[in-house]
């Protein structure tokens, strides 16, 4: 129950900061298959890179899982909620085109369209925090070693930051803002819903267990 509430907060967090107009920028009359899908890649992406980093700091907070086992959680459900955002997307932008009389913009993607970007973006930011995690235990596996987790979350919270800050700026290159605020603002965002769930979890853990 945590955890669901902590992605719906994630989620509606990354909606309101994605649902600016001038997010989606054209540049003429054609747009770039790039400028096409930005909604679909800045949303995607900020809520698959979130929703990830809030459960491993979930994970992180709690003394109840392990590296390997949070490795097998993260991917698992990247995939997961990339299929149900991609489903998602296709649903609503199918129904859209129904209302407008099945007539849709010709200038806007397809339904099938929107919803492939959104997966690919999903999944290829929403990976993104887990690299710590591989990468340590890579390391620790050549070194004969067990991976330590407060080294695979450290090396994680520098990846996220550093992609969180790449996607604030290109956020900005479709709308207004400057880019280095635009960028502290998205990695600021990504802070906050990380701290709350490492010490809802660390909360949690220390009443409840053993």
């Amino acid at each position: 129950m945590r955890q669901a509430g902590s992605r719906s907060a994630v989620h509606d967090a990354v909606r309101k900061l994605c649902a600016s107009p001038g997010l989606i920028a054209a540049s003429g009359t054609r747009q770039s298959v790039y400028a096409r899908h930005i909604r679909g890649i800045v949303f995607g992406g900020m809520d698959g890179i979130l929703t990830t980093f809030a459960l491993l700091a979930a994970a992180e907070g709690t003394s109840q899982t392990s590296s390997s086992l949070t490795l097998v959680i993260g991917f698992s459900t990247v995939l997961a909620d990339a299929l149900s955002m991609a489903a998602g997307e296709y649903l609503s932008s199918k129904a859209e085109n129904e209302l407008a009389g099945g007539l849709p913009d010709p200038s806007e993607p397809g339904p099938l369209e929107k919803g492939g970007a959104m997966f690919l973006a999903f999944t290829l930011f929403g990976s993104m925090p887990l690299i710590g995690y591989v990468i340590s235990a890579l390391a620790s596996r050549s070194a004969g070693l067990a991976a330590s987790s407060p080294s695979s979350f450290a090396i994680s919270i520098a990846i996220t930051a550093c992609t969180l800050f790449a996607l604030g700026t290109l956020k900005s290159q479709f709308g207004a803002g400057v880019w280095w605020a635009a960028g502290l603002e998205v990695t600021g965002i990504g802070s906050v819903a990380a701290s709350v769930a490492y010490f809802t979890a660390m909360l949690i853990d220390k009443v409840v267990g053993t």
